[in-house]
Protein backbone atom coordinates (compact mmCIF):
# COMPACT_ATOMS: atom_id res chain seq x y z
CA UNK A 1 0.00 0.00 0.00
CA UNK A 2 1.83 3.49 -1.46
CA UNK A 3 -1.10 5.67 0.66
CA UNK A 4 -0.45 6.25 4.13
CA UNK A 5 -2.35 4.38 6.98
CA UNK A 6 -3.80 5.72 9.76
CA UNK A 7 -5.47 3.60 12.68
CA UNK A 8 -7.40 5.03 16.19
CA UNK A 9 -7.66 1.79 18.57
CA UNK A 10 -9.89 2.22 21.65
CA UNK A 11 -12.84 0.92 23.78
CA UNK A 12 -16.18 1.96 22.49
CA UNK A 13 -16.58 5.41 23.84
CA UNK A 14 -12.75 6.70 23.48
CA UNK A 15 -14.02 8.71 20.26
CA UNK A 16 -12.50 6.76 17.31
CA UNK A 17 -15.14 7.32 14.89
CA UNK A 18 -15.26 11.25 15.99
CA UNK A 19 -11.49 11.76 15.20
CA UNK A 20 -11.09 9.70 12.59
CA UNK A 21 -13.90 11.72 11.05
CA UNK A 22 -11.70 15.12 11.51
CA UNK A 23 -9.01 13.20 9.87
CA UNK A 24 -10.79 12.35 6.69
CA UNK A 25 -12.48 15.92 6.61
CA UNK A 26 -8.87 17.48 6.91
CA UNK A 27 -7.48 15.00 4.24
CA UNK A 28 -10.38 15.19 1.94
CA UNK A 29 -9.53 19.10 2.18
CA UNK A 30 -6.20 18.46 1.07
CA UNK A 31 -7.49 16.62 -1.92
CA UNK A 32 -6.76 13.35 -1.20
CA UNK A 33 -8.74 10.05 -1.88
CA UNK A 34 -9.72 8.58 1.35
CA UNK A 35 -11.37 5.34 2.30
CA UNK A 36 -12.68 4.73 5.94
CA UNK A 37 -12.17 0.73 6.73
CA UNK A 38 -14.39 -0.30 9.81
CA UNK A 39 -13.15 -4.36 10.17
CA UNK A 40 -13.98 -5.74 13.83
CA UNK A 41 -14.60 -9.17 14.55
CA UNK A 42 -16.54 -10.71 11.25
CA UNK A 43 -17.92 -14.32 11.70
CA UNK A 44 -17.82 -16.74 9.01
CA UNK A 45 -16.46 -19.60 9.44
CA UNK A 46 -16.70 -19.40 13.08
CA UNK A 47 -20.65 -19.03 13.16
CA UNK A 48 -21.24 -22.70 13.59
CA UNK A 49 -19.21 -22.52 17.45
CA UNK A 50 -20.87 -19.06 17.78
CA UNK A 51 -24.51 -21.03 17.73
CA UNK A 52 -22.89 -23.35 19.71
CA UNK A 53 -22.11 -21.43 22.55
CA UNK A 54 -25.60 -20.33 22.81
CA UNK A 55 -26.46 -23.14 22.78
CA UNK A 56 -24.80 -23.86 26.32
CA UNK A 57 -24.55 -20.74 27.43
CA UNK A 58 -21.16 -19.09 26.37
CA UNK A 59 -23.15 -16.08 25.04
CA UNK A 60 -25.65 -13.89 27.16
CA UNK A 61 -27.76 -11.43 26.10
CA UNK A 62 -30.06 -8.95 28.08
CA UNK A 63 -32.19 -6.03 27.55
CA UNK A 64 -31.79 -3.14 30.22
CA UNK A 65 -33.88 0.41 28.84
CA UNK A 66 -34.44 -0.86 25.62
CA UNK A 67 -30.62 -1.57 24.90
CA UNK A 68 -29.75 -4.88 24.07
CA UNK A 69 -26.06 -6.02 25.76
CA UNK A 70 -24.36 -8.72 24.86
CA UNK A 71 -21.31 -11.10 26.50
CA UNK A 72 -19.30 -14.03 25.82
CA UNK A 73 -17.94 -16.41 28.57
CA UNK A 74 -15.62 -18.77 26.49
CA UNK A 75 -13.54 -18.48 28.82
CA UNK A 76 -15.49 -20.98 30.93
CA UNK A 77 -14.27 -23.84 27.65
CA UNK A 78 -10.74 -24.41 27.43
CA UNK A 79 -11.78 -25.50 24.22
CA UNK A 80 -13.79 -22.55 22.90
CA UNK A 81 -11.13 -20.66 24.55
CA UNK A 82 -8.71 -22.39 22.20
CA UNK A 83 -10.68 -22.74 19.13
CA UNK A 84 -12.61 -19.46 18.69
CA UNK A 85 -9.34 -16.87 18.40
CA UNK A 86 -8.19 -19.06 15.33
CA UNK A 87 -11.24 -19.58 13.79
CA UNK A 88 -11.69 -15.49 14.29
CA UNK A 89 -8.44 -14.83 12.84
CA UNK A 90 -9.28 -17.03 9.63
CA UNK A 91 -12.40 -14.80 9.11
CA UNK A 92 -10.67 -11.45 9.65
CA UNK A 93 -7.91 -12.53 7.53
CA UNK A 94 -11.08 -13.35 4.81
CA UNK A 95 -12.95 -9.78 5.32
CA UNK A 96 -9.47 -8.32 5.40
CA UNK A 97 -8.54 -9.64 1.94
CA UNK A 98 -12.07 -8.71 0.63
CA UNK A 99 -11.62 -5.44 1.70
CA UNK A 100 -8.16 -5.21 0.26
CA UNK A 101 -9.59 -5.94 -3.24
CA UNK A 102 -11.47 -2.67 -2.96
CA UNK A 103 -8.31 -0.25 -1.57
CA UNK A 104 -6.59 1.77 -4.44
CA UNK A 105 -2.91 2.23 -4.11
CA UNK A 106 -2.91 5.87 -3.94
CA UNK A 107 -5.90 5.95 -1.22
CA UNK A 108 -4.89 7.02 2.11
CA UNK A 109 -6.38 4.57 4.69
CA UNK A 110 -8.20 5.12 8.20
CA UNK A 111 -9.02 2.18 10.39
CA UNK A 112 -11.72 2.55 12.79
CA UNK A 113 -11.89 -0.98 14.06
CA UNK A 114 -9.14 -3.74 12.41
CA UNK A 115 -7.31 -5.76 14.39
CA UNK A 116 -6.49 -4.88 17.74
CA UNK A 117 -9.46 -3.84 18.11
CA UNK A 118 -10.94 -7.52 17.60
CA UNK A 119 -7.82 -8.78 19.73
CA UNK A 120 -8.97 -7.08 22.14
CA UNK A 121 -12.65 -8.78 22.27
CA UNK A 122 -10.75 -12.21 22.46
CA UNK A 123 -8.80 -11.07 24.88
CA UNK A 124 -12.33 -9.92 27.42
CA UNK A 125 -14.12 -13.24 25.79
CA UNK A 126 -11.69 -15.56 26.39
CA UNK A 127 -9.64 -14.01 29.74
CA UNK A 128 -6.78 -14.53 27.93
CA UNK A 129 -4.36 -11.45 28.98
CA UNK A 130 -0.88 -13.21 27.55
CA UNK A 131 -3.16 -14.14 23.81
CA UNK A 132 -1.35 -10.81 22.54
CA UNK A 133 1.67 -12.57 22.78
CA UNK A 134 0.79 -15.85 21.68
CA UNK A 135 1.07 -16.82 17.92
CA UNK A 136 -2.22 -16.41 17.28
CA UNK A 137 -2.12 -12.86 19.04
CA UNK A 138 0.78 -12.24 16.78
CA UNK A 139 -0.85 -13.12 13.61
CA UNK A 140 -2.94 -10.71 14.37
CA UNK A 141 -1.03 -8.00 15.10
CA UNK A 142 0.70 -9.16 11.80
CA UNK A 143 -2.61 -8.01 9.40
CA UNK A 144 -1.78 -4.26 10.24
CA UNK A 145 0.34 -2.45 7.16
CA UNK A 146 3.56 -1.96 8.45
CA UNK A 147 3.35 1.80 7.81
CA UNK A 148 0.48 2.08 9.63
CA UNK A 149 0.32 5.30 11.96
CA UNK A 150 -0.97 4.15 15.10
CA UNK A 151 -3.19 5.82 18.50
CA UNK A 152 -4.38 4.15 21.41
CA UNK A 153 -7.44 5.91 22.38
CA UNK A 154 -7.69 6.45 26.18
CA UNK A 155 -10.75 7.58 28.63
CA UNK A 156 -11.75 7.18 31.95
CA UNK A 157 -14.38 4.34 32.50
CA UNK A 158 -17.26 6.95 33.83
CA UNK A 159 -16.73 8.85 31.06
CA UNK A 160 -17.18 6.31 28.46
CA UNK A 161 -20.33 4.99 30.28
CA UNK A 162 -21.61 8.87 30.16
CA UNK A 163 -21.36 9.10 26.63
CA UNK A 164 -22.23 6.12 24.95
CA UNK A 165 -25.44 4.52 26.40
CA UNK A 166 -24.89 1.07 25.14
CA UNK A 167 -22.10 1.03 27.70
CA UNK A 168 -23.89 2.26 30.51
CA UNK A 169 -24.62 -1.42 31.94
CA UNK A 170 -21.75 -3.28 30.10
CA UNK A 171 -20.35 -5.68 32.69
CA UNK A 172 -17.08 -6.29 30.55
CA UNK A 173 -16.23 -2.60 30.01
CA UNK A 174 -13.43 -2.21 33.10
CA UNK A 175 -12.36 -5.24 31.54
CA UNK A 176 -12.30 -4.00 27.64
CA UNK A 177 -10.68 -0.59 28.44
CA UNK A 178 -8.04 -2.50 30.69
CA UNK A 179 -7.39 -5.52 27.40
CA UNK A 180 -6.70 -2.05 25.37
CA UNK A 181 -4.54 -0.52 27.90
CA UNK A 182 -2.32 -4.11 27.57
CA UNK A 183 -2.36 -4.02 24.02
CA UNK A 184 -1.15 0.08 24.08
CA UNK A 185 1.93 -1.45 26.73
CA UNK A 186 3.05 -4.50 25.33
CA UNK A 187 3.08 -2.48 21.31
CA UNK A 188 4.22 0.66 22.69
CA UNK A 189 1.54 2.55 20.90
CA UNK A 190 1.25 6.50 21.01
CA UNK A 191 -1.24 7.41 23.51
CA UNK A 192 -3.73 10.26 23.70
CA UNK A 193 -5.99 10.60 26.73
CA UNK A 194 -9.51 11.76 25.78
CA UNK A 195 -10.56 13.08 28.79
CA UNK A 196 -10.23 16.69 27.48
CA UNK A 197 -12.27 19.22 24.98
CA UNK A 198 -12.84 17.35 21.87
CA UNK A 199 -10.41 20.02 20.19
CA UNK A 200 -7.29 20.03 22.37
CA UNK A 201 -7.41 16.27 22.05
CA UNK A 202 -8.07 16.55 18.21
CA UNK A 203 -5.05 19.19 17.72
CA UNK A 204 -2.88 16.22 19.68
CA UNK A 205 -3.77 13.43 17.75
CA UNK A 206 -3.19 15.77 14.03
CA UNK A 207 0.51 16.51 16.04
CA UNK A 208 1.14 13.01 16.61
CA UNK A 209 0.33 11.41 13.57
CA UNK A 210 2.44 14.33 11.58
CA UNK A 211 -0.92 16.07 9.98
Amino acid sequence: MKGNVYYLTGPDGSGKTTFLQEIKNLLTERRLSVRHIWLRSPKILSKPLMAYCRLVGLTKYTVINGVKYGKHEFYRSKFVSWLFPYLQFMDFKIKWYLERRKIHPEEVLLFDRFALDTLADLMVDTKRDNLINCKIGKKFISTIPLNTKIISLRVDEEIIRSRKVDTLYDEHLSLKIKAYRHISEELELIEVLNNQPIEVVKREIFIKLGL
